[in-house]
């Protein structure tokens, strides 16, 4: 039978040379091909199916949620503590800082000179509390920032208050003894 083969073989070997196939007949044939194939199991090894590994994990995620449940209280109740000191503070001094400035922008004893003279003066103290203020957010030793921060309001305040007391005459009344400002 081998010999019958290899003859009929030889006998059509220009037939088999000059056969060609198209990309669809290859895909179609190996399609065919695929589906006769027996199918490999996935191999894997299923760990949630043991229950040395569900105890394992159970314990991982609970020691996760309590170090993040403690580890975030912590540190946002001294941020609020922080927090509600400065806003309290900032909302003082702001508050006391706007009525300076608009006693400053609405003096007639003031030119226009010294207004926009004390203004960039306040513009300076603004810049430096904008910094204080990024390095409170940052945390790092916030009592002395604090303290900054009410400094600079001082300071503005303090500007603020000389330079309406230079531009305001002093009135003496003889009748009490009292000065008018």
């Amino acid at each position: 039978m081998k010999d019958e083969l290899k003859n009929y073989i030889q006998s059509h070997k220009n037939q088999f040379d000059d056969h060609s196939i198209n990309e669809v007949d290859k895909l179609a044939l190996w399609e065919k091909i695929s589906e006769q194939l027996p199918e490999t199991p996935k191999k894997g090894i299923p760990l949630w199916k043991k229950a040395s590994f569900r105890v394992a994990a159970a314990i991982v995620l609970l020691f996760g949620c309590l170090f993040l449940y403690f580890n975030t209280n912590k540190t946002a109740g001294e941020y609020d503590m922080v927090s509600d000191e400065f806003r309290q503070i900032d909302t003082h001094y702001k508050s006391l800082v706007q009525n300076q400035i608009q006693l400053v922008k609405t003096s007639a004893n003031l030119s226009k000179q010294e207004q926009e003279a004390f203004l960039s003066h306040i513009d300076t103290l603004d810049k430096e509390y904008i910094k204080l203020k990024k390095e409170l957010k940052q945390g790092v030793n916030n009592q002395l920032i604090i303290e900054a921060i009410i400094n600079n309001y001082r300071k503005k305040i303090q500007l603020m208050e000389d330079l309406l007391r230079r531009s305001y005459p002093v009135q003496n009344t003889a009748d009490d003894g009292e000065l008018i400002l």
